[in-house]
């Protein structure tokens, strides 16, 4: 399984219409994928979100990982990952560095399975095979109406969908309320709505404010109600809301996530594969949970997370994007994507992850 050649570049995928969330207005989807081949003539791919920065994560692949790749053991994920963080300590930590980390332990990890031709679940132990998954939506859009969401949101559930999620924080509370007061009386009390406010609320008593009146509503979660980085806030809330905080798609590393669970900031961690560093990561953030009975709901990335959701006991949610929502691009560049039925979602039996690339599609998007 020795390592030949490592191959990086970025795509840029635009999004149909443009979408806002509380603190970004997004108009394309880009991407790092990482392809290792080894000299026993298999390959593995990873990939993770680039958020304009993919054209960097390349670099990083061939200035500082590449070199240290070429002629490793494709199998000693562990010792590759260490290194991998030692030698870009200084320059990356968290964030794309990570990223970047993340999609080349991903693609360490789908070779590995390819070797045992076995999907990753069944390389690590699975627990279950059938994954609840929640719809994310409800993002801001220009001239969308109450009516408007209302069909959005309807729309999800009947196609089988007992949990969704909705944008706050963009708008007002009072605006914000209108509109989850009125998903909540269109579809019920048996439909879990998850809210999402992406940092946008400034501060601790912004949020508990905000909250007050969103409670009415029975919300599932409120997920990153204040910039993640300000744990000291986000364990303020966390203790004065009776909805659960969630957070952690943007942590990396096993470090952030027990920092996070020791200021109790959180009692749903989101850990994202593409983000905290790969699966080689992502597993130990879901066992140190799993040994507190904290739930595991990761961020985005069904095509990773099925698999790895499947090995856990604490995992009670996949995040899946429906192609309607026109938000979550990744699937326009794949042969297979993954559908769920009913809300909920089978991982892959193919080996690895199972992921296959449309290769003319990642062309036509390809920036580097």
């Amino acid at each position: 399984m020795k390592i030949l050649q490592v191959e990086a570049i970025a795509i840029s995928i635009p999004l149909p219409k443009p979408v806002a969330d509380a603190v970004r207005l997004i108009t394309h989807r880009d991407h790092l994928i990482v392809t290792i081949r080894t000299e026993d003539g298999l390959s593995g791919t990873g990939f993770t979100l680039g958020y304009d920065g993919s054209k960097a994560m390349v670099e990083l692949v061939n200035q500082i990982y590449r070199p240290l790749l070429i002629g490793a053991n494709a199998l000693d994920t562990e010792y590759l990952w260490g290194e991998m963080y030692r030698q870009s300590i200084q320059a990356g930590r968290r964030g794309a560095a990570l990223r970047t980390i993340s999609a080349i332990d991903i693609a360490l990890w789908d070779l590995r399975g390819k070797a045992a031709k076995l999907p990753v679940m069944e390389l690590l132990g699975v627990h279950s095979r059938k994954l609840r998954c929640y719809a994310t939506g409800g993002y801001y859009r220009e001239g969308q109406t109450l009516d408007d969401l209302v069909r959005e949101t309807s729309a999800v559930v009947e196609q089988g969908f007992t949990a969704l999620k909705l944008k706050v924080g963009g708008q007002s509370s009072r605006e914000d309320a209108k509109r989850i007061g009125a998903v909540r009386r269109a579809l019920g009390d048996d439909i879990d709505i998850l809210l999402d406010a992406n940092g946008g609320w400034k501060s601790a008593p912004e949020a508990i404010a905000a909250m007050d009146r969103l409670e009415e509503y029975e919300p599932f979660w409120i997920e990153e109600p204040v910039r993640a980085d300000n744990l000291t806030a986000m364990a303020k809330i966390a203790e004065a809301i009776r909805t659960p905080v969630a957070t952690g798609e943007l942590e990396a590393t096993r470090w952030a996530f027990a920092q996070l669970v020791e200021t109790r900031a959180a009692e749903i961690l989101q850990p994202d594969v593409t983000v905290v560093g790969g699966v080689s990561e992502w597993l130990k953030v879901a066992h140190m949970a799993a040994a507190l009975d904290i739930p595991i709901a990761p961020h985005y990335n069904w095509d990773f997370h099925s698999q790895l959701c499947a090995t856990i006991p604490n995992a009670i949610f996949v995040e899946y994007f429906l192609a309607a929502s026109g938000v979550k691009m990744f699937d326009s560049v794949l042969a297979n994507p993954m559908m769920p039925v009913d809300g909920y979602m089978t991982p892959r039996q193919l080996p690895g992850f199972g992921i296959e690339l449309i290769p003319q599609e990642i062309e036509r998007y390809r920036l580097a």
